[in-house]
């Protein structure tokens, strides 16, 4: 029952249209510090902080302390947001300089989607350079920056305490060979249908690429590690935005059923709309009719609140967690052999570990 109040309290903050305030008019203190916990584990404080401020009317509040210690954790949230806005700006204008359009993927672009952009925390900064990824990296090398190659998909560096991923590719596709043509599907539709942001320069995907790409980010740390709320969140609202403005945002859900079916997580992508649609608040009819299976979106929802495995770090660790999660793996890459996937997955982390092999040039 706290679960769904919590889930209640996150629908609130994306729209206050949901009927979901008496539901939280009776909390104890004890339950609105563990909503505070449970939104910064989730990494949706700021749109839980919208909710409240919307809710004063209907008494729905947590004791000053708590709202204190909240309000303080979002304006810390604001300040990130606002630093990285600037850093974006000059990034991308140093690489224009240099004639490189920078492609900036999830994060501040879909920033833009949320009530109030910054409160939707910042990350690492996740960039692409549509096939000119290493002339990028050999002009941040050239500003006296490290530059190292330690996965797959990306390149990385560090500047001003802003951690920037230089991809390559955007999904592990060498690890999951059944997801080749999605990883086509997403290169060519970055090269092709890319959107200037004004404010600070960078050029956005569009609205196609989100919704392929990013229940598949969503996936990867599901099987792996670090899903959270906000990821289902993102892809939410980029498809509520779609459907606001579908004029200029179409979505073209049998090229998405297809590329799902094609890369063997169509499932998985049917479970994900269906925990938007009943648990994220996002209407229905802004979804195709697919199937649902309402017993499997219960347990990964339950999984994200309650996660039976939290981040590792060692490799015993890591190994331990992948054969718990099999039935993860099976739901996300239905195509792809089990036992295989770990050891291409541990081929992948030997070569990047003690290789020699450049990001950028994978043969």
């Amino acid at each position: 029952m706290t679960e769904q109040r919590f889930l209640s309290l996150l629908r609130y903050g994306i729209s206050p249209k949901h009927n979901d305030a008496a539901s939280l008019s009776s909390l104890s203190d004890e339950d609105w510090r563990g909503f505070m916990q449970q939104a910064g584990q989730q990494s949706v404080l700021g749109l839980c902080l919208d909710a409240l401020d919307r809710l004063k009317s209907n008494g729905a509040m947590p004791p000053r302390n708590v709202l204190i210690k909240w309000i303080g954790s979002v304006m810390t949230l604001e300040k990130e947001y606002e630093r990285q806005k600037v850093f974006i700006k000059e990034l991308a204008s140093f690489f224009s300089k240099h004639g490189l359009k920078m492609v900036l993927m999830k994060g501040y672009g879909l920033s833009k989607l949320y009530p109030i952009p910054k409160h939707r925390g910042s990350g690492d900064l996740d960039v692409y350079f549509c096939g000119k990824g290493q002339y990028a990296d050999e002009l941040i090398k050239e500003k006296g920056f490290e530059v190292k190659q330690n996965e797959e998909k990306h390149s990385v560096y560090s500047i001003n305490g802003i951690h920037v991923e230089n991809h390559a590719s955007m999904i592990c596709e060498q690890e999951h060979l059944s997801l080749l043509k999605v990883e086509e599907f997403l290169k060519d539709d970055l090269e092709r249908n890319l959107h200037l942001d004004e404010e600070t320069g960078c050029w956005l995907p569009s609205t196609m690429f989100n919704v392929v790409f990013l229940p598949l980010h969503f996936a990867g740390h599901f099987v792996y590690g670090g899903a959270n709320l906000r990821q289902i969140v993102d892809y939410a609202l980029v498809v509520k935005n779609a459907n606001l403005n579908s004029d200029t945002n179409q979505i073209d859900w049998e090229k998405v059923k297809a590329l799902a079916i094609e890369g063997g997580y169509f499932k998985f992508l049917c479970c994900l709309n269906g925990i938007c649609m009943d648990h994220i608040g996002i209407p229905s009819d802004c979804f195709p009719d697919w199937p649902r299976y309402k017993d499997i979106e219960e347990r990964i929802l339950a999984e994200i609140l309650n996660p039976t495995s939290v981040d590792v770090h060692s490799l015993p660790s890591k190994i331990k967690r992948y054969f718990k999660n099999r039935w993860k793996y099976q739901l996300v890459y239905s195509k792809e052999n089990h036992l295989m996937g770990f050891l291409l997955r541990i081929r992948s982390w030997v070569n990047w570990k003690w290789g020699k092999k450049s990001v950028w040039n994978r043969k």
